[in-house]
């Protein structure tokens, strides 16, 4: 698992990060996850890159909990189990791709 924070001085924002996954040779799907809602005993097959746009969510892979905001990237290895939830009381936007 990589975690890397958005540090840059600019705002992220949807086309920021759908360019950034192009300039990988990834092609990324928005997913929004309403308020409240909970995704839960999930399982990566292949290497999994996760970028939230708008928002925040809370990751829970093999019982380590941590939060990712804006910008913030995370990159799971294939056969990682996760869960994430959406507690705040507004909508938010992740882009998803995987690495073959």
């Amino acid at each position: 698992m990589k975690i890397t924070r958005w540090t840059a001085e600019i705002p992220v924002n949807k086309d920021i990060i759908v360019k950034l996954f192009e300039a990988e040779g990834l092609e990324p799907r928005p997913f929004q996850i309403k308020s409240g809602s909970r995704l839960a005993n999930q399982r990566t097959h292949l290497t999994e890159i996760i970028q939230i746009a708008e928002g925040e969510l809370i990751f829970n892979l093999s019982g380590t909990q941590f939060v990712l905001r804006p910008g913030d990237k995370l990159e799971m290895p294939a056969n990682t189990a996760y869960s994430f939830s959406n507690i705040k009381n507004e909508e938010s936007i992740m882009f998803s791709a995987q690495k073959i």
